[in-house]
């Protein structure tokens, strides 16, 4: 409360007191202090209080004054007394023993005198009071079942408080501002549940600025509701599938619950924030959170302050709440029996207490263990349970009914099932649960795939990978995102199983390329892509530190190897440290609040396809690897027909081939080198066949109707595919892919869209040749050549930072980096010559050209997957298309290959044409040479559709006369 307010309001009572004092000396002290006694132990009654104190100083000072015998101050202190238990006790008989009815389970007779006690609260107009009694009716309606009810007690317990203006009313509405608020949740209103919850807060903080520290224990209890409608504001945000939100929520609910020792409040928002920690796959952190829950509830003081101040039914729903999150725990330990009896514990408590809610969700959870472990009849017999029960929670009838769906499957009841799975549909579109929606439209998708409607599964794995995008759109941070993705691989692999089962539905294909886009790890060249205007700060200055920190850390650790700086372990190990820490900077800076910016729109396969255009679609996606090979799902889309899914697997020399490519061993050695050739020779026609569909090679090799020209064909290859040399691929004997199209390696599709930029006639060009590689200098000396000629216009940067000034200017549409490449993700760098190289963080920060040519060692081998793989931070810096190495590039092949694609710069035809010709214009036989000799370049290009055809038919031109020329 403002200064002038509190003089106004305690200065009548200060002077009266003092009068009194020096009438009386001590004596009103002594109804004085009763009064304040009698106004702490009941909050709602501090207006009267007032009353009180001016009543009792003033009948003992008069009687005082007046020098009445000892009989008139005695006659007078008892009529104070009189007075105040009158005020204070005698009026709440009514309103106590509703209390007292509620506390002890007894609702009807709690709401019977509840209602009794608003009504003559309202006729006294005791409006604190009879707001009082309706929120004790509101409360036992809530634990009846009867939610409208409760809804209207709130509606005229909040009608009686508008018409007060005392501090005391913000205490009591605080509370039903939060019983609205919870009440709206079930009707499944989350954005009205949100404004009261808000409410709630805004009462307790205007409370808390009115009274002070004046108030004692009149906020105390105002304060343990603002915390729990915090947190019901972050459950809704995780309902919402707002994971950051509610991340940022539960703690700053755990702080402060914390250092109150409100104990519930705490049980609560650790539960709830095990429950995030579980969505997005930290287990060891939900465990964490569950531990520290275990650890308060086994220490006798704290339990006996949970169990003295906490009401049964909401001790049982806090119990629920954490044993939720234990069962998660049990369910992947294995542990069903243990998991079984905690369950039932629970819901005989929830029965005991009437908690409703508990019973219901404690005996859906326990028919869905049923049927995990196979037993539907025992799952329906819980389920039997649950739906007896009056559901007032749109969100529990859902549940529900969804895990009653999968029982009735299971046990074979195929049309009730599917009556079942309608039921639930039909309540989807009101909870606003991504998460939840979008495990409900799966299981409605697979009952409609297994009762033979193909054409409603594909419908509904459609809506369900709608959800799954609003869900990661909101999770946050990198490691948050990729965790959720990981938490949810079986879903995605599930939803490929039932659009394989449901291919002969027209949109099964399109369904596919939706969920494989949905799943892919490596979202983050999205992330960088869309959120590439705001760039941290700082990321150029702890990139540049990060850079220098390496160059010297790998310098100092060679020179100790090679013996002559003898013994530096301090030196290195300070190095190391100052690594590790500038390593987790770029992880907060890349993948921390910057990463929450990004939010994935959903985007339907039609609109993929459209951005294709005319070019040929190949997805594939592993959703199973083992020891003894790959399964997954791929789509393929020919121009002019719908795209098709279908599963695909590896095994044997073919699986052995994507091992090798995979880990890297293929080129760890010339020796290994050839014996990949050998194996390739094996394995490359199983791998053709299995991974290129029949409808795909036959359109590949029918050519476009230009026999110089190519097909284009668009991949977009998952986990173990991405080093898969899909140009060698053969479709006869003697020809490979390469021989029929152009292949453009996505990491992402939704990344396609960009337009095809008026080629220059004398494309400006900005290089680095490393001095020390053989290679490097010869495609130096070629570009001078063309530079002398008027081809190109070549600039060549001696050092990292003249490289880096000349990309500022912008005036360059070529990049190109002959160099050494190593380390992957974060710690990726173009190698410099005697001096720190540039990162991939770095690169972030640069002005890139629209074409990047780094035919480096490893540049492309994450395609893009990590927050700053070098395709994903040239993309995101303004590349369309770049080149990069899938593996270990041999020098003299590498750098052939290089001079045809430099050759061809001047035509203004694509990357991937250009590169697509170069090992024919290199004497290549894709069909004989082993693929790690010519293979290892890939092209990543963002621009989508076809040039133009006069256009088209210049740069055909010109690539058949280098041809030619060479």
């Amino acid at each position: 409360m403002r200064t002038p307010g509190l003089l106004i309001r305690w200065t009548p009572l200060l002077f009266l007191a003092w009068a009194t004092w020096r009438a009386a000396g001590w004596l009103p002290a002594i109804p004085v202090v009763a009064s304040v006694v009698i106004g702490q132990r009941r909050p709602t009654k501090a207006s009267a209080q007032r009353l009180e104190v001016f009543v009792a100083a003033g009948l003992l000072g008069v009687a005082h004054l007046l020098d009445a015998p000892w009989w008139a101050l005695l006659a007078a202190f008892g009529y104070t007394v009189v007075l105040i238990a009158v005020a204070g006790v005698s009026g709440d008989k009514v309103l106590v023993s509703a209390l007292v009815a509620f506390d002890h389970l007894r609702y009807p007779e709690a709401v019977d005198a509840g209602t009794r006690a608003a009504q003559d609260g309202e006729r006294r107009r005791r409006y604190v009071d009879g707001a009082m009694g309706w929120m004790v009716c509101a409360r036992a309606q809530v634990m009846l079942g009867r939610p409208k009810d409760a809804a209207e007690s709130v509606t005229r317990g909040l009608e009686l408080l508008g018409k007060t203006r005392a501090p005391e009313a913000d205490v009591v509405g605080v509370q039903l501002h939060f019983i609205e608020g919870e009440l709206r949740a079930t009707r499944s209103d989350l954005a009205g549940s949100t404004r009261a919850f808000r409410t709630a807060i805004e009462a307790a903080t205007r409370l808390r600025q009115r009274v002070g520290g004046f108030g004692m224990n009149l906020t105390a209890e105002t304060d343990h509701y603002r915390d729990q409608a915090a947190l019901s504001l972050a459950w809704l945000d995780m309902l919402r599938g707002h994971l950051a939100e509610a991340a940022a929520g539960c703690d700053s609910v755990l702080e402060a619950a914390g250092q109150r020792q409100d104990l519930p409040v705490f049980i609560a928002a650790a539960a709830t924030r095990a429950g995030l920690h579980h969505s997005v796959d930290e287990r060891d952190d939900a465990r964490h959170c569950i531990d520290a829950v275990m650890t308060l509830a086994g220490d006798e003081r704290h339990r006996e302050v949970i169990l003295t101040n906490t009401h049964v039914a909401h001790l049982v729903k806090i119990l629920a709440l954490t044993a939720f999150e234990v069962a998660k725990i049990r369910a992947a330990d294995g542990d069903y029996d243990l998991l079984v009896e905690e369950l039932t514990t629970l819901r005989e408590m929830g029965e005991a207490a009437h908690a409703l809610n508990v019973v219901q969700a404690t005996s859906t959870l326990l028919a869905d263990v049923a049927l995990v472990r196979d037993d539907a009849t025992e799952a329906l017999r819980h389920l039997s349970v649950a739906l007896r029960q009056p559901f007032t929670d749109p969100l529990a009838d859902l549940q529900a009914r969804q895990v009653e769906a999968a029982a009735l499957h299971a046990d074979g009841q195929v049309d009730r099932a599917v009556s079942a799975a309608d039921e639930m549909v039909a309540l989807l579109p009101t909870i606003g649960a991504p998460e939840v929606a979008a495990d409900g439209y799966g299981l409605a998708a697979d009952i409609a795939a297994r009762s033979g409607h193909p054409t409603i599964a594909v419908t509904r794995v459609r809506e369900a990978v709608r959800n799954l995008h609003l869900l990661s759109g909101h999770v946050g941070r990198l490691g948050r995102r990729r965790g959720l993705l990981a938490n949810k691989q079986s879903t995605f692999a599930r939803l490929m199983q039932i659009l394989t089962a449901s291919a002969t539905a027209s949109q099964a294909g399109l369904a596919g390329i939706e969920v494989a886009e949905a799943q892919r790890e490596d979202t983050l060249v999205g992330v960088l892509s869309a959120t590439k205007a705001a760039m941290p700060p700082r990321l150029r200055e702890v990139a540049d530190r990060a850079d220098e920190v390496r160059h010297t850390l790998a310098h100092a650790t060679e020179s100790a190897r090679a013996g002559r700086l003898g013994g530096i372990d301090v030196l290195t190990g300070k190095l190391r440290d100052e690594h590790a820490a500038l390593t987790g900077q770029l992880s907060e800076l890349i993948g921390g609040t910057f990463a929450e910016l990004y939010v994935p729109t959903p985007i339907t396969g039609t609109d993929l396809l459209d951005r294709c255009g005319q070019d040929g679609l190949l997805s594939l996606t592993v959703t199973d690897s083992g020891v003894t090979g790959y399964a997954g799902h791929l789509v393929c889309r020919v121009p002019g027909e719908l795209p098709q899914i279908q599963e695909f697997q590896l095994t044997g020399a073919a699986a052995t081939t994507v091992d090798q490519l995979r880990s890297g061993s293929a080129t760890g050695s010339a020796e290994s080198a050839r014996a990949f050739g050998d194996l390739w020779a094996v394995a490359r026609h199983d791998l053709a066949e299995t991974l290129l569909p029949e409808q795909l090679r036959k359109w590949l090799r029918a050519g476009p109707g230009d026999p110089a020209g190519r097909h284009r064909l668009i991949i977009c290859a998952d986990g173990p595919l991405r080093t898969m040399p899909f140009a060698a691929l053969p479709l006869t004997d003697r020809t490979a892919l390469i021989s029929h199209a152009t292949v453009n390696r996505l990491p992402l599709l939704r990344l396609i869209g960009g337009h095809a930029t008026e080629p220059s006639p004398r494309p400006a060009l900005l290089g680095y040749f490393h001095p020390e590689l053989a290679g490097a200098q010869r495609e130096r000396q070629l570009l001078k050549t063309m530079h002398d000629s008027g081809e190109v216009d070549l600039t060549v940067a001696g050092s990292r930072g003249e490289l880096l000034d000349q990309l500022a200017t912008g005036r360059h549409e070529v990049l190109v980096l002959a160099t050494h490449g190593r380390g992957h993700g974060l710690e990726f760098e173009f190698q410099f010559h005697s001096e720190r190289g540039i990162s991939s963080a770095r690169l972030l920060t640069a002005r890139i050209p629209r074409t990047v040519l780094a035919p480096a060692c490893y540049s492309g081998a994450d395609a893009g997957s990590d927050a700053t793989g070098m395709i994903a931070a040239c993309l995101a810096a303004g590349a369309t298309e770049v080149l990069s190495g899938l593996w270990r590039l041999p020098d003299g092949p590498t750098g052939r290959l290089m001079s045809h694609i430099y050759r061809g710069l001047p035509s203004g035809a694509a990357l991937r044409d250009i590169a697509a010709a170069a090992p024919a214009a290199a004497g290549v036989d894709p069909t004989r040479t082993n693929p790690l000799a010519w293979a290892g370049l890939m092209v990543t290009d963002r621009k989508s559709g076809l040039p133009a055809p006069a256009e088209e038919s210049r740069q055909k031109v010109h690539l058949r006369r280098s041809a030619e020329a060479t």
